[in-house]
């Protein structure tokens, strides 16, 4: 071959080599470009994939698998790879993402995007839910890449991760690091939200009421300023600064145009995103302000208004159950609140409202059946104060008239067992919800010394040992359905059971369905502890929740005025949270149990509990649980 001939072919040699780099350049430059388009130049979509996106996310996955299948050995393999898997999180499939990128490094162990690949993940994580395993990604991209353009949207991200752990002050605290450090960053807004809502929820309501007004000030519609100034509100009435909610709402309604009249018997038809309920959405809130504050009959007087104003919409039906809610709540008229939730309906069937005041009817209708009881049920006249005083206690959050309520039992039923548990209820209120530890444990040790033989009395035993406190062995008895069975077998099953002594018997197993081992010995009242049953403690019994098991505690009074949303999925509480208070049947005066999710498991027990004494943990809250929410056992367990 001649000199001419080889320079010939090596020029077109050279020339496919560049016309292969431009096919598989080209191919993810416009994968690449789809991509762009999709995320409005963003990373990845920060919020929700916006509406007719979806084919540009495809069209930039499938060029960027393109690359990676037929271009394996180029050098955009792993840019497009990761581009595909970002991709994919457009396309909101955050698991299939996930999988990719936990194999990025064994495909590609020398890639410079190892780091970036790294902070996907997390971000996938945390859109799959996975927020505790989400953090672990997120931190280790902000220790390894300190400098990396995404460093911003990470801590964003492990914001977002940290509120859905359900650990405010923590997110607070990484929406801060992208406020105060990148201040001029497109992520400031959505970081100084997520930043509010941590603050308020973790108890500062100034700083959080702050970060509202400026983004109220930087809204660009006037929804969303509307919004931030409820929330502004709820910063006020969190700490309680009635006058100046007041005045923050009345200034704000001066603003907006009452709506026209209605005739009578006529539905208001509300457009949405009209704003036509604003005016009426405020008169909620100043009502409810006013109520907190004391001005009862004004308050009530702007919940009829609501009803006059917009008839048979949602507005309607939150007015109807908030005047319910008042005659419940701070008039203390049971009855009156009965005739008022029973309206909601009428207002609208299908609203989150009525639903509500259906659950609050039937804690109420259970309470009036009990009170009406005639003079020869003991039995149900003292169920009915043990229900008044969880009606105070969870649903209205009254201690100090729930501790009245326990008073009048033990007081009208002296030297029963209904007292004694009674005057164990008192203690935990005086210490969980008072901090008058004192005081309670005065009350435990009188029912030490009063009532022996009594379930109550090994109740108060074990919650003064486990304020530290011993207990004399000699002072204890146990009830006289546990004496005729072997004595140190029921002792040691007892001692494996948080709340014995405050078990009801008659109505239990109804409730809780068949019990099994030594929850069944006790809950059935057998007196009997076999010993499979103290081999293997942990049997999963769900008890019912607080005061009705229907009816979980309804929202403050000074909830945003429209409907709850429906609750978003969140992950189960953590390993190391406190444990759920068991609940038994209240019938016969049993002690209620605090449960504002709808009924905690049964908590998990030692497998070998010992005789020896322990105090609580340290990382038990005092002041949390219920009248249930019994103390360490020996042992060390819960």
């Amino acid at each position: 071959m001649s000199g001419g001939h080889a320079a010939r072919w090596v020029g077109i040699a050279a020339a496919l080599a560049v016309l292969s780099s431009c096919a598989y350049y080209n191919t993810y430059y416009l994968a690449r470009k789809y991509y762009m388009a999709a995320t409005d130049g963003l990373p990845y979509p920060v919020d929700k994939t916006q509406p007719g996106q979806a084919g540009n996310f495809q069209k930039a996955a499938d060029l960027s698998k393109k690359v990676v299948v037929e271009y394996s050995k180029s050098k955009w393999a792993d840019d497009a790879y990761l581009l595909w898997a970002r991709a994919l999180l457009g396309k909101e499939d955050p698991l299939q993402t996930i999988i990719m990128l936990q194999d990025f490094e064994r495909r590609f162990p020398a890639s410079a995007l190892r780091n970036e690949s790294t902070f996907y993940l997390g971000v996938a994580m945390r859109q799959a839910r996975k927020y505790r395993e989400a953090l672990v990604p997120l931190d280790e991209f902000i220790a390894k890449a300190p400098r990396h353009d995404l460093i911003p949207y990470a801590h964003l991200e492990r914001a977002r991760a940290l509120m859905a752990l359900q650990e405010p002050g923590a997110a607070a605290a990484a929406a801060g690091q992208v406020i105060d450090r990148y201040p001029n960053s497109v992520l400031v807004d959505q970081a100084r939200a997520i930043r509010a809502e941590g603050l308020l929820a973790g108890g500062d309501p100034a700083r959080a009421r702050a970060d509202f007004q400026a983004l109220g000030a930087d809204a660009r519609t006037d929804d969303d300023r509307f919004e931030f100034l409820l929330r502004e509100a709820d910063c006020l009435e969190s700490a309680r600064d009635y006058g100046s909610e007041l005045a923050l709402l009345n200034d704000a309604i001066a603003h907006q145009v009452a709506p026209p009249p209605v005739l009578p018997g006529q539905p208001m038809v509300i457009t949405a995103g009209s704003g036509a309920d604003r005016y009426g959405r405020l008169e909620l809130r100043i009502g409810t302000a006013k109520l907190l504050s004391g001005k009862n009959d004004e308050a009530l007087a702007d919940f009829k208004h609501v009803l006059v104003e917009y008839p048979k919409t949602v507005l309607s039906a939150e007015a109807q159950y908030r005047i319910g809610f008042a005659y419940e709540t701070v008039l203390d008229d049971f009855e009156l609140a009965r005739q008022e939730y029973l309206k909601v309906h009428d207002e609208s069937s299908g609203s989150a409202f009525s639903a509500q005041a259906t659950q609050r009817l039937a804690s109420l209708d259970r309470l009036a059946k009990y009170r009406s009881a005639g003079t020869d049920s003991l039995g149900r006249r003292t169920e009915a104060g043990f229900l008044l005083a969880e009606q105070y206690l969870f649903q209205l959050g009254k201690p100090e008239r729930a501790l009245d309520a326990y008073k009048t039992i033990a007081d009208e039923h002296p030297g029963t067992d209904a007292a004694a548990k009674a005057i164990v209820a008192e203690a935990w209120v005086l210490r969980r919800k008072l901090d008058r530890a004192g005081d309670a444990d005065s009350l435990l040790w009188r029912v030490v010394h009063e009532y022996p033989a009594t379930e109550a009395q090994l109740a108060a035993r074990d919650y003064l040992e486990a304020a530290g406190q011993a207990v004399p062995v000699d002072l204890i008895r146990l009830p006289e359905r546990f004496a005729a069975a072997d004595s140190d077998s029921i002792a040691r099953g007892i001692g494996d059971l948080p709340g014995a002594a405050l078990v009801a018997i008659d109505t239990t197993q109804q409730r809780l369905g068949t019990p099994h081992g030594v929850y069944g010995a006790m809950l059935t009242g057998s007196g009997f502890v076999d010993s499979s049953a103290r081999a293997n403690p942990r049997h999963e019994i769900t008890p019912p929740s607080a005061f009705s098991s229907q009816a979980p505690a309804a929202p403050p009074p000074f909830a945003t005025s429209s409907p709850p949303a429906s609750p978003q999925p969140e992950p189960s509480p953590p390993a190391s949270a406190q444990p759920a208070p068991i609940v038994p049947s209240r019938s016969a005066g049993a002690v209620p149990s605090e449960s504002p999710d709808g009924g905690p498991p049964m908590p998990q027990q030692p497998q070998q509990p010992k005789p020896s004494k322990a105090a609580a943990p340290a990382s038990r809250d005092p002041r949390g649980g219920s009248p249930l929410d019994d103390p360490p056992r020996p042992g060390g367990g819960t």
